[in-house]
């Protein structure tokens, strides 16, 4: 199973990674005059997914497929230069691939970090034009007790969820089972200076927390350092060489941003444990 998902995820971070290139930001779709092998195998291509609402850091799939003579939403296109030139698949921030049509990409996963409503699109080009639009709307929610974990039905697995962007980044949730288990939220930078992806690290966990619980209930600035880690001490069992940043709290959870050092250097992540 974790190895199926870890492949899964390589798969995922090449998808998605690639760069942001000849991306319209309001595509218009430039239908030729006349019918053409073009317009007669792309005219019912659409796009669905199972789930328009999914939880973050819960895997989404989208699928593309023929809506006039699939509705199971599964199809197997067969198309060749002379048809297509290539295909864009793309989600402000989050992903943008350009595929080629040998093999055809029918399916990709996404999966969020936080929530809202996230557009996708999909653009076929033929000729430099875009021949072909078609787009969904999923809305990613915090629908459990910690991002994507509940304490009383905690996943199998130590690997909750890995969300990708093509600007560089993944965020990843894990689990650790222990006799005080906790879930964390970590960042990492792709080919970004230690200044900048340290900085870009405390700046989306403050923001991917915010957008989750809302405002802190205590942080540093705010409330002052001694006071914060009083209340942390209070609130969390394990402990860690680390300065706490901001707290939330709720009925079932604990959750706090830390920094920590690593290799000299001062990372951060953002904690979460049930309410012993």
């Amino acid at each position: 199973m974790l190895k199926n998902h870890f492949f899964i995820s390589i798969i995922l971070f090449i998808f998605t990674s690639c760069a942001k290139e000849n991306y319209p930001e309001q595509p218009e779709v430039i239908k030729p005059e006349e019918e053409s092998l073009t317009t007669r195998l792309t005219k019912n291509m659409d796009v669905w997914t199972d789930n328009r609402v999914i939880n973050v850091f819960e895997e989404g799939k989208i699928r593309v497929y023929d809506k006039e003579e699939h509705t199971d939403h599964y199809t197997f296109f067969q198309l060749d230069k002379e048809v297509v030139d290539s295909i864009v698949w793309h989600i402000d921030d989050i992903m943008h691939y350009s595929s080629g049509v040998n093999p055809f990409r029918t399916m990709t996963g996404v999966t969020f970090d936080k929530p809202g409503e996230y557009k996708f699109n999909l653009l076929v080009y033929k000729d430099n034009k875009v021949v072909k639009k078609a787009d969904l709307t999923i809305r990613a929610v915090p629908g459990k007790d910690f991002f994507n974990v509940n304490w009383e039905n905690p996943p199998s697995s130590s690997i909750v969820g890995q969300s990708y962007s093509y600007k560089g980044y993944r965020v990843d949730q894990t689990y650790v089972k222990k006799q005080y288990s906790y879930s964390t939220v970590d960042f990492y930078y792709e080919n970004k200076s230690a200044k900048l992806a340290l900085e870009k690290e405390k700046e989306y966990l403050l923001e991917v927390a915010s957008k989750t619980f809302s405002s802190p209930s205590l942080s540093a600035g705010n409330n002052g350092q001694a006071k914060l880690d009083d209340r942390y001490n209070m609130l969390f069992k394990n402990r860690f060489n680390a300065t706490t940043l901001a707290i939330w709290e709720n009925r079932s959870t604990a959750v706090a941003l830390i920094g920590y050092p690593k290799d000299n250097v001062e990372h951060y992540m953002i904690i979460g444990e049930p309410k012993y």
